[in-house]
């Protein structure tokens, strides 16, 4: 009977009594509850919003936290890839410029090869240094004593001059003596 009046149409309703024996009286009247309900406008009776439940709530906020934590993951992982690939471009960049160097380094070894070579054949070896020797004191020898045959010869030559010419130059020497 009591649960279609309102809240405060129920407490002036009557005392209420409570487990110990005490009354809890209300001040309103009954006449003055029911006036004023009636005076108000009627109210609609406020849906009160429930409360995502525990389980969806549970559920949107562990999709949440992973779409979340996904998207910095990922942000991390491509800052990650950018500097990976980075240091990938500027490892092979510095590998390039020590190829290059030992490029260079190989055609000037090749260059002294090939000057090396060439000097190697136009060069005598020790073999035909020593033969060369070999003909040079022999020629050395030969012209010595050439020279002194030619000595001896221009000897025998001033000795025959001397010899014809000899009493001149004997007769000569002691008119200045």
């Amino acid at each position: 009977m009591f649960s279609r009046l309102s809240a405060p149409v129920r407490v002036a309703a009557g005392p209420l009594r409570l487990a110990a024996g005490r009354r809890f009286e209300s001040t309103i009247k009954v006449g003055e509850a029911a006036a004023a309900a009636v005076s108000r406008p009627a109210q609609k009776e406020i849906r009160k919003k429930r409360p995502l439940g525990g389980f969806r709530g549970g559920v949107v906020g562990f999709l949440l936290g992973v779409t979340s934590a996904g998207a910095f993951g990922f942000v991390y992982l491509i800052e990650e890839y950018h500097k990976a690939t980075g240091l990938v471009l500027a490892s092979v960049e510095e590998l390039e410029k020590s190829s290059l160097k030992v490029k260079e380094y190989v055609k000037k070894i090749e260059v002294v090869e090939s000057d090396l070579a060439r000097l190697r054949a136009n060069s005598a070896t020790t073999q035909q240094l020593a033969q060369s020797k070999a003909d040079w004191r022999k020629q050395n020898d030969a012209l010595a004593r050439d020279l002194l045959e030619l000595k001896a010869h221009v000897w025998e030559i001033e000795q025959d001059v001397d010899s014809a010419l000899g009493r001149a130059a004997a007769s000569k020497a002691k008119k200045q003596a």
